[in-house]
């Protein structure tokens, strides 16, 4: 678990730190989710969210966390109430995600000493979401804005972490990480058919690629600002450090 400020707000989860990705685990069928999370794993990609509108998520979850080393963390998301992340929290999860600003649902991260990723899109909705006490606010659906609204949201909020989720492309990381994301929520593109069927091979090489996105994309702004910023992704088809 992690340790909150003073505030009482939960920092973002290591995992998601370090690798700048969080995997959003999305299908009309769980049944191969178990497969898809250790080839992400395996690939370097530690930080994953099963949503609640695929069947049977909660179990999905269990399972996923059971099967997984202790260092990968594993969430829920589209949690969109209190009893939805009560039931989440109970079945160990490590983070709750919303597709809105679920204040209730915060709520119940901070008293359960989890990190909480609210949706929200204007800037009145993202800076309610943080004051509720988010650890990040997932932008959503972040193609509708582009990376450029990140850098205009940090003009009057420069403290407020935003990760960008909905129509994140693989091609479009970096530009989202020099923009100032904490990390990147990735669902199609980085999943694409693997839950049907789909080569898993392939949904390797697009983890790596989504990794390797976010470590050239730090570099560039650590070389720009001389600051180290968040911790560089691990290398592909590495092990990433508790």
């Amino acid at each position: 678990m992690n340790e909150g400020d003073a505030s009482g707000r939960m920092p973002p989860t290591p995992q998601l730190r370090q690798t700048g990705v969080m995997a959003i685990l999305r299908a009309p069928s769980a049944a191969r989710f178990g497969e898809i999370c250790r080839v992400l794993v395996d690939s370097g990609v530690t930080c994953l969210e099963i949503t609640l509108t695929s069947p049977d998520a909660i179990e999905s979850i269990k399972a996923v966390r059971a099967d997984l080393p202790d260092h990968v963390e594993v969430g829920a998301g589209t949690v969109t109430t209190a009893e939805q992340a009560r039931t989440a929290v109970e079945a160990g999860v490590d983070f709750l995600v919303s597709p809105s600003a679920e204040l209730d649902v915060v709520r119940v991260a901070r008293t359960a000493g989890i990190p909480s990723y609210p949706g929200a899109l204007t800037p009145t909705e993202i800076h309610a979401a943080w004051r509720a006490g988010a650890s990040a606010v997932k932008v959503f659906p972040a193609s509708t804005v582009g990376p450029s609204y990140f850098k205009d949201v940090a003009g009057p909020f420069p403290d407020i972490r935003l990760m960008p989720t909905g129509g994140v492309s693989i091609d479009s990381i970096g530009d989202w990480i020099r923009a100032g994301a904490v990390g990147v929520g990735l669902g199609g593109p980085l999943q694409g058919d693997a839950a049907e069927g789909g080569d898993l091979d392939a949904l390797a090489e697009r983890a790596r690629r989504a990794l390797d996105a976010v470590r050239t994309a730090r570099q560039a702004v650590s070389g720009a600002t001389g600051s180290p910023g968040e911790a560089s992704a691990q290398p592909s088809g590495g092990q990433a450090l508790a």
